[in-house]
Formats: structure tokens, sequence, C-alpha cells
């Protein structure tokens, strides 16, 4: 976007100016860090009361057992608030305005809860139609009672409905905006982003457009006057705002090239750049850290070429579908593309979740579905796991061809079933570069799930039923049954920029750690070129 020069002279009082590499633009709802199960109507509901609400007031009650909760690292990623006692006060004026502001969606996941337990305690396996007039009015019409194949009662939503219905809430939806301390941030899931002096607040829902004027002014200076009053800055917030800004002329972003060659970049947990030898170029799971000063080397924002040809999701989680990243680069994306699902509770649609914050063009593709452009291929594969043995199929493992080169990214599977792997294999053939996922230590699936659950799990049964990858045992007939002659490990959460989603412990002689330096000494062993991925890389083929 070219610059605005202005009048002669006015450089000196109302110079050029673009967003300091280090500028924080986070979604919240309701005050909590928007990731996609907080966009969807069911599942945004069901978090609120039974996920938000309860751990306010667990603060609330026992606010000095949470900060020594907080400080115990055996304790990563539990359901405790970081936030010191003093903010008791802003706590509870949190849950009077969640009380408030999500009256809709709180009673319609209320009702959806009692829905769902009242056929679990009356469908017999007799007609279900005469249920329809026992359920609750805020779900009339949005639900459909139905058996499973094998007989047991089940609940399906009407999920475009619901995006017209009370239960779909954008005026929950907001953005904080600050310079980033380091890359150390509050776990997420527990701790909500409290107003700070610090913080400027934008209250816009996600598919305002002003979130991609300042997307692209990280890239593309304007006069500092028409920045704030695109944000409408009162001359109160004047002073703050103006600390995100530089005058300092940013990278220029260029195109994917022509090389010829096939290109891939790796910016960290599932986040993979691939540019085909045509230029034809695809992000798969988009998580892109910011200027930090841990002393991991990283790309950043400015490392993507101007024009995203296809951004590619895995699944619907946090770390592989982060809002915060996919806001800052929609301006310049032409397509994402998402495995097909949505419908039941626990498997919400990504597409419809991508068109509500903005996006104009979401393909889903089931497994085999097939996307060719240029010199790039994209099939959508089945896989397993990860999700707690739930009947979630918003999930995929992406093969991808660029030029001659085959490529899996295989993200978070589990190799339950090594068959299936080899019926790949006939499906698509070798695979040359396997990017595989090991998070083999994962937690249980009520870490995620939990609040969409009608009953509430025995803890035994949790602990079984985990968010888990391959070990290094299942990665290896992976990469056998596959034929790859590069393999690389990634999406194990450790760099520090995604801890404030993954809470994933970062130590080398962690489980999944030791796992994946198994599988790359394993694989060395047998001549394959292999290696774990860690902050950034840079390949050509």
């Amino acid at each position: 976007m070219p610059a605005n020069n202005g009048p002669l002279g006015a450089e000196t009082d109302d110079p050029l100016v673009t967003l300091k590499t280090d500028v924080v633009i986070e979604p919240l709802v309701e005050r909590w860090h928007a990731w996609s199960h907080l966009v969807s109507p069911v599942t945004s509901s069901l978090n609120a009361k039974y996920r938000h609400l309860a751990v306010l007031e667990s603060f609330v009650n026992a606010p000095t057992a949470h900060v020594a909760a907080c400080q115990n690292p055996k304790l990563r990623g539990g359901p405790f608030v970081d936030l010191p006692v003093s903010e008791v006060g802003a706590v509870k004026a949190l849950i009077e305005s969640t009380k408030a502001r999500q009256a809709k969606q709180i009673e319609f996941g209320d009702a959806l809860r009692e829905s769902f337990r009242m056929i679990m305690k009356q469908a017999d396996g007799f007609s279900i139609e005469p249920l329809y007039e026992q359920l609750p009015e805020p779900v009339k019409g949005y639900v459909e009672l139905t058996y499973t194949i094998g007989g047991y009662p089940d609940l399906r939503v009407n999920e475009p409905l619901l995006y017209l219905s009370p239960a779909y809430n954008r005026n929950a939806q907001s953005a904080a905006i600050y310079r980033a301390q380091g890359d150390e941030r509050p776990f997420a899931f527990s701790t909500p982003k409290m107003p700070s002096p610090n913080i400027f607040e934008l209250e816009e829902p996600f598919d305002a457009q002003i979130y991609d004027y300042l997307a692209r002014l990280r890239h593309y200076p304007q006069r500092r006057s028409e920045v704030l009053a695109a944000l409408k800055v009162g001359s109160d917030r004047a002073e703050l705002f103006s600390d995100f800004l530089t005058e300092a002329q940013p990278a220029t972003l260029k195109p994917s090239e022509k090389t010829g060659k096939t290109r891939w970049r790796y910016f960290g947990h599932a986040c993979v750049l691939v540019e085909a030898p045509d230029g034809t170029n695809m992000l798969m799971d988009p998580v892109v850290a910011y200027e930090g000063k841990s002393g991991v080397e990283r790309f950043v924002l400015n490392d993507l070429p101007e024009r995203i040809d296809y951004v590619v999701l895995t699944h619907n989680h946090a770390d592989h579908v982060l809002i915060e990243t996919l806001l800052a680069i929609r301006f310049r994306v032409d397509t994402i593309v998402v495995p097909a699902g949505g419908g039941s509770i626990a498997d919400p649609s990504l597409k419809l979740m991508l068109q509500s914050i903005g996006f104009k063009n979401v393909i889903e593709l089931d497994a085999l579905g097939t996307i060719e452009s240029g010199e790039l291929t994209i099939k959508a594969l089945p896989f397993l796991g990860e999700h707690g043995d739930l009947d979630v199929r918003s999930k995929a493992a992406w093969f991808v061809r660029s030029g001659e080169t085959t490529m899996l990214f295989a993200a978070d599977s589990n190799n339950l079933d090594p068959v299936l792997y080899d019926l790949l294999r006939k499906a698509v053939g070798r695979v040359d570069v396997l990017f595989i996922g090991m998070e083999c230590a994962g937690a249980p699936f009520s870490w995620t799930y939990g609040p969409l659950l009608p009953l509430a799990v025995d803890r035994k049964k949790d602990q079984t039923r985990r968010l888990n990858g391959s070990d290094c045992e299942k990665g290896l007939k992976v990469v056998k049954s596959l034929g790859s002659t590069e393999v690389y490990v990634y999406a194990m959460g450790a760099e520090p920029w995604l801890q404030f989603i993954t809470s994933i412990d970062p130590s080398e002689d962690t489980v999944p750690a030791t796992n994946a330096r198994q599988l790359v000494e394993a694989c060395q062993t047998m001549g394959i070129k292999a290696l774990r991925l860690f902050g950034k890389a840079d390949v050509t083929i």
C-alpha cells in the first residue's frame, strides 16, 4: 500500500509511522484470549460458564491458593488464575460483567447441557421424536436429536443458524494492544487479560476492517495523525498509542520467488511456509512470533511473503488455529483450506468460525480432497488421535506436492493403527519429507473439552484419554510406512512464544523430548536425514 505523503512540510509535525515490531494485538472474547472455541457459538457458550466463570469464582474464593499454584512448575497449565491478590476486586467486576454481557450465551449453554442430559436419560431406543417437546426454549430449532448407529443418543447443532442467534455475541469481541515484554505471557486458558494503563483497548469485533488496517500498519507507513484518527485515539491515550509507533522504515514485504526449487521455512511449532518452484506458496498452521529478546532465533511477520496463496489448518486447537496471527495476516491471504467437519458440540466448524471473523474464501476438504495450483498440490489425509477419543472430524494431515517433492504434515497425529499409513502410502505414493509431531504425553482430554461435557468425566478414565501424538515407536512405523528420506520432528510446543497457549514444559528430559531424540537417532542410524526443529529453519530442495 503506498504511503500518503501529505502536504509539503508535514514530515516534521506529522511523520510517517508504522507499528513497532513488538506490538501485540491480542484478540479477546470478554477479556479472554480469543481462540476458535471462544468464537464458535456452542463452545463459546459452554466455556463462558463452565470454564471462565468457574475459574474466576475459584480465584475470588481462594486468591492466595491460585498465586501459590502459579509459582509451582508442577502445576503448569492448571486452572489457576495468574493474577495478584490485589486483582480480586477487578475479577469480581469481570464476573458480574460476564454474567450480564454473555447472559444469552450462558442461557443457551445451560439449555444445551440440560438437553443432552435429558436425552441421555430418556432416549431408550424408541423413537426420539417425543423428546423434542421437552427441549428447553433456548435450544429449540437449533438442535437435532439422533441416535448413533449403535443406538446411543446424540445431539447435533445447526451451526449456521446459531451464528444468527443470541448465542453468537460479536459484542464480546475486542482486542488489547500493548508492547510485548519478551515472550512471556500468562497462560491464556486460565487467566483473562485485565485492563492496564499500558494497554489500549480496541472495542471492535474481529471481522472489522480496522484489524486489516493495523496489520498493514506493520509494513506500510501512514501519517501519525491518520493512525490516531483511524483508531479513534483520544487525547488521554495519544501518548500511550504513540509509544506503539515508530518512524523507522520496516523491511519491505517480498513476493514468493520463482526459483525453480522448493523452499520451506519453519516459523516454530507447527507453522511451516512452503514455496513451490513456480512461487505458489502455502502457510501451515500460522503461529508467528513477535520480535523477541529470549535469544531464540525466529522468523516474524515481515518474513512472510507479501501475498499468501493458501493458509492450511490441521485441526481446531489453539496452537494450530491462532486467531492472533490469522488477523495479522488476513489482508494478504487469498484462501484458507480447512478439514471438513462441524455440527457436534465438540467439533465446531472451522469454516463458519473463520468466515465469522472476516475471511471470505474458506474451502473445506474431506479426506483425500485435493486442491491444485501451479506446481503446488494440497491433499487432505485422515489422521487418528489427539482428540481424546471424541468424534472430532475437523482434522487432517496434509499431503503436499511441491514440484517433484512430496511432503506430509502430520502435526499431532497419533499412529494408533499403523495400517492407516500403509493405506495412505498406496493412496498418495512415497512421501519424501515427513513432518511429524511427537507431543506423546499430552494433557487429559478434559483440559480442552471439559466444559463441553454434559457430565463430569471419571478422573481415572480422563487420565487415559489424552491429547497425545505419536511416540518414538509409533513415529518410526509412520516413517517406514511412507518410505520417507527426510524426517523433521515439529509441533512440540517448546518455543518460548508458544508457552502462553500450550504451557508445555520445554525441558529436554521430558517424555516427548526424549522420544523425539530417540526417533531422530533411529532415523539417522537407518541413513535417513532427521532433525528436531526448534525456533527457525530455512531449507531449499
